[in-house]
This record gives C-alpha cells, sequence and structure tokens, in this order.
C-alpha cells in the first residue's frame, strides 16, 4: 500500500513531514552562554563579599565612654565612664574597658561630653599630688637647702627669723614635712633663687606659702630613718 506524506503547513506553505529540517542553534545563542556564567559569577563574588563585611561589622567590643561631663583638668574617676559596644576597625584610638585602670585618676586634658567615646588623647597626665595634699614653690637662695636634692627628696621646711624679725614674726612655727616635685635652678650669676616646689599637706600650704614670701624658709633634707 502506497504510503501518503503528510501535509502541514509552514508560513503559508504546504510541505511534507518528512522534509522538516532540525532546528539547530545560531551563533547568537552560543555568544550569550559566557555572559550568563560571568553574570552568575559576580553575583556569588558579591554575596562572598557582603558576607564578610558582615562579619566584620559584627565583631564588637566593649570600650570606655564618658557618662557624665567632665571639665578640662578633673580627675577622671569611675564614676565618669561607662562601658559601650562599638565595632573593631572604627579608627579611632579607643580605651578599652580593660584598661579603665590606666586612666581613672588622671586628669582631663580637654573637656568631655556624655556619650562620647574616650581615646587615649583626650587624657592628660596623673595629678602631681594626691588628695588631701597641696605644691607650694618656694625660692631659696645658697645655703637655705641641700644643694643636692632630687625630685622625691623628703624634707623640712624650717621657720627661719630674718634678721630684725620681732617676736610673734610668721617664723614662729614648727617644720612642716615636705616632697621635693621638682628643682629649677637659678642661672649661674644671675642671683635668683633656686625654686623647689613642694607637695605639703593642705593644711601646712599657707604657712609655708608665708614662710616663703616673708624670705624667711629654709629647707632641710630628712634622713632615711625619719
Amino acid at each position: 500500500m502506497a504510503q501518503v506524506a503528510t501535509a502541514v503547513r509552514h508560513n503559508g506553505q504546504r510541505a511534507s513531514e518528512s522534509s522538516r529540517v532540525p532546528h539547530v542553534p545560531g551563533p547568537g545563542r552560543r555568544r550569550q552562554l559566557p555572559l550568563v556564567a560571568i553574570g552568575v559569577l559576580l553575583v556569588v563574588g558579591c554575596a562572598l563579599g557582603f558576607a564578610d563585611a558582615s562579619l566584620h561589622l559584627g565583631t564588637r567590643e566593649e570600650v570606655l565612654a564618658v557618662a557624665q561631663p567632665v571639665a578640662a583638668g578633673q580627675v577622671l574617676t569611675g564614676a565618669d565612664l561607662r562601658a559601650v559596644k562599638v565595632s573593631t576597625g572604627s579608627g579611632l584610638a579607643v580605651v578599652a574597658v580593660g584598661a579603665e585602670g590606666s586612666v581613672v585618676g588622671r586628669r582631663a586634658a580637654v573637656a568631655l561630653l556624655p556619650g562620647s567615646l574616650l581615646t587615649a588623647a583626650e587624657v592628660g597626665s596623673a595629678p602631681a599630688v594626691g588628695a588631701g595634699s597641696d605644691v607650694v614653690a618656694v625660692g631659696l637662695k645658697p645655703g637655705g637647702y641641700p644643694p643636692a636634692l632630687v625630685p622625691g627628696d623628703r624634707v623640712e621646711v624650717v621657720p627661719v627669723p630674718s634678721s630684725g624679725s620681732t617676736t610673734g614674726s610668721v617664723a614662729a612655727g614648727s617644720p612642716v614635712d615636705a616632697t621635693v616635685l621638682s628643682v629649677e635652678g637659678a642661672p649661674v650669676g644671675s642671683g635668683a633663687p633656686t625654686v623647689l616646689s613642694l607637695e605639703v599637706a593642705a593644711r601646712d600650704a599657707g604657712e609655708v606659702a608665708a614662710l616663703a614670701a616673708a624670705g624667711q624658709a629654709s629647707v632641710v633634707e630628712m634622713g632615711a630613718g625619719s
């Protein structure tokens, strides 16, 4: 029996089913494949970069922040500071909570505002004297003090009546214990006195200052067993 080809229409033309040509992708489709691969790589790269940034931003540490207003020159206390968490890599030389002991007891180099992060540059040196003590400058001429005095030496400020002083003068008093903080020598041949900065008890500061102003103070170095 004769085989009859089934006719179909293609764009208005008739053709036999046996004359169909297999479809072969053109060159345009092949050129799109590398672009798709590049797009996939870009997406993956962006995702990895975002994940890495998230991990770094998620790393936080506890640092010190200012809890209440602090004036420049004020001695920092624990009540002036509080702990906060910030992201590492902030670029600031912040003070970690674990280093609180290195800043408490030191003076603020600048005025500090509540809520601001405490940085190393905002903290000055420790105060020269502790609570209950004052610093008094005493100018002495040669013979009024041991020439080998250095900071840290323990001395006594002894009242010495000046020539022509009367009973009841400033020099009528008891020796005052003191510690040498600094010695500023006078230029040779200037005739100016050497200035000693002395740490004394706050209750004795006025007496020592009065003796120094009247030129009736002499300094005696105390022995190791005194």
